[in-house]
């Protein structure tokens, strides 16, 4: 008789989910042990990295990813990195080791007292069967799950020696064979008020999120764009990018306060917000969200996005065939696109053996092949990076679902994992590299070819940035001096460089990309401009940063 594991593996192979994530614990050895040819594990040292790596593979998979976590402490070292996954709308699967069901009534240790309640927050299902024989139709109940619109993470808690029970296929093979199709399209009513709306728009604007990161919605926004001659803006903060950044429609990201963003928006009409939240604000700003006279339509799949949203209608529906739609409905606009600004000329840095953030970011756009991935989680950089480094390709761009650093490198290997074909470049800070620095072994000792590029300047300095902008005094911890990036890669068993001039990064990353085997480069970075006295960021310093911030903010 087969037995509940039998079960699941049947169930992980009809879903295409035979590359599990994890790091070990006792509670897990019976669903490990043995495990058959074609699954492959890939092992963290960690759970909070193991868990993003489920993200990340999952997001460039598109498709289901398991992460196999240890009891409650095990799901507690990994709820920052499922924190993520459900803000970037990731179906990662958390299967939880539990103490076994005898022991779970008593003062057992690693028993899980709140296997449903412990999750709760980070995902859209979770559950603990009541019977051994009911685990593969509850697991296959939270896969489904998590894949449907909007796809998000789930857990499952399964007691250690629910395993090795029997299990009767005639009970679970119907379960483990069978698919959920979703996926919903706009009624006829809300097609024709869409396509009439967009049609009388006299000055129309794009807003694009991560819904439109799909092999279609990709490019057919980008002619939806010059059907219109609307410009586009990509939604703040979106952990995917919908739009092909090159095109001479793009305009950048939107910006993070509301006086800000109706300015951005300020001079048309009609805001078209396809796949994307309205919007995503930090910090609080008490301005309308938009300027006087212009109206906003939304699509989306999510209905809490739908719902949360700070202006305008929204229907909910898919994006892309929304997009679709559009192009076919509604006639062309005859008005000519405004060219995109010129790029201007990279700021130098102004301290030796320093670069400044566009010198990196022009010599990255020059060294990428068009289908490189790039995994970001230099936050402080993001205005400059849309700006200089293009995003070509569907799925070429990621970032933490919730701007929670840790998922940046490890995510960037789920990635690279998910798709062996494409380039995939990973950029941090040498702050947020810190917070799962131990996912460069798991990329060592599988010789992931993934190439990251930690942009050092030895401090937090978006921290810094903020303390300015609130007018606060002096902040502590913002300086990380002491600490050795590239021995540290080295410790972890993958070789560095240390690039310090343009020419210096440029070689590094040729010789990265064309290199079968991991690699760091340590870009240095110039220091943020200002510096702390009794009285907070010096005046002379004090303005040089708060134009770094409002370029910042204008994305």
């Amino acid at each position: 008789m087969p037995t509940v594991r039998d079960a699941v593996l049947d169930l992980l192979r009809n879903h295409g989910m035979t590359t599990l994530f994890g790091n070990p614990g006792s509670t897990e050895i019976p669903f490990l042990a043995d495990l058959p040819p074609d699954f492959s594990y890939v092992l963290s040292l960690n759970e909070a990295t193991a868990t993003a790596m489920a993200d990340g593979y999952a997001q460039a998979s598109r498709r289901p990813a398991l992460v196999n976590l240890h009891s409650a402490v095990g799901l507690g070292n990994g709820m920052g990195s499922l924190v993520n996954a459900a803000a970037s709308h990731s179906p990662v699967v958390a299967l939880v080791g539990q103490q076994a069901r005898p022991l779970l009534a008593t003062p057992a240790a690693l028993a899980n007292q709140h296997p449903t309640l412990l999750p709760l927050g980070t995902v859209k299902f979770a559950a603990e069967p009541t019977r051994a024989e009911d685990v593969p139709a509850i697991l296959a109940q939270a896969i489904h799950l998590a894949t449907q619109p909007p796809a998000g993470p789930v857990c499952v808690s399964v007691p250690m020696d629910d395993w090795d029970r029997e299990c009767d296929p005639a009970h679970y093979r119907p379960t483990v064979s069978r698919g959920v199709v979703g996926g919903g399209v706009l009624g006829a009513q809300a097609v024709e008020d869409l396509c009439d709306l967009v049609a009388a728009a006299r000055t129309p604007v794009l807003v694009v999120g991560h819904e439109l990161d799909t092999t279609h919605g990709f490019d057919h926004v980008a002619r939806l764009a010059e059907h219109l001659a609307a410009p586009v803006w990509l939604s703040g903060f979106s952990p995917r990018c919908g739009y092909p950044t090159g095109h001479r429609a793009f305009r950048g990201t939107l910006p993070m306060d509301a006086r800000s963003v109706r300015s951005a928006l300020n001079g048309h009409d009609l805001v078209i917000a396809l796949g994307c939240p309205v919007f995503t604000y930090y910090p609080h700003d008490p301005a309308p969200a938009l300027p006087e006279g212009t109206e906003l339509v939304s699509v989306t799949a999510d209905p809490h996005t739908a719902a949360r949203a700070v202006a305008g209608d929204t229907y909910i529906g898919a994006p892309d065939a929304a997009v679709h739609t559009l192009l076919a409905q509604v006639p062309p606009s005859g008005r000519v696109l405004p060219e995109r600004p010129v790029l201007p000329a990279p700021r130098k840095a102004t301290v030796p053996g320093r670069l400044s953030t566009e010198e990196i970011f022009d010599v990255v756009a020059r060294a990428l092949p068009a289908e490189t991935i790039v995994v970001n989680e230099a936050i402080r950089q993001l205005p400059q990076f849309w700006a200089r480094v293009p995003v070509r390709r569907p799925g070429g761009f990621h970032m933490a679902g919730a701007i929670g650093l840790g998922f940046g490198l490890p995510g960037a290997i789920g990635v690279q994992l998910a798709c062996p074909d494409r380039p995939v470049l990973a950029i941090l800070g040498d702050g947020s590299l810190q917070y799962t620095v131990q996912a460069l072994w798991t990329a060592a000792q599988r010789r992931i070819p993934l190439t990251v590029v930690v942009l050092n300047n030895n401090e937090y300095a978006i921290l810094k940035d903020w303390g300015n902008r609130l007018g606060t005094g002096h902040i502590p911890g913002l300086d990380l001096p002491g600490i050795d990036i590239t021995a540290l890669a080295r410790g972890y068993g993958i070789s560095t460089t240390r690039a310090e001039t343009t020419d210096q990064l440029r070689q590094a990353l040729d010789h990265s990309l064309a290199d079968a085997h991991p690699h760091l480069i340590e870009a240095a970075l110039a220091p943020s401009p200002y510096r702390w006295n009794s009285d907070g960021a010096t005046p002379s310093s004090t303005t040089a940063t708060k134009s770094s911030l409002n370029s910042a903010e204008r994305g």
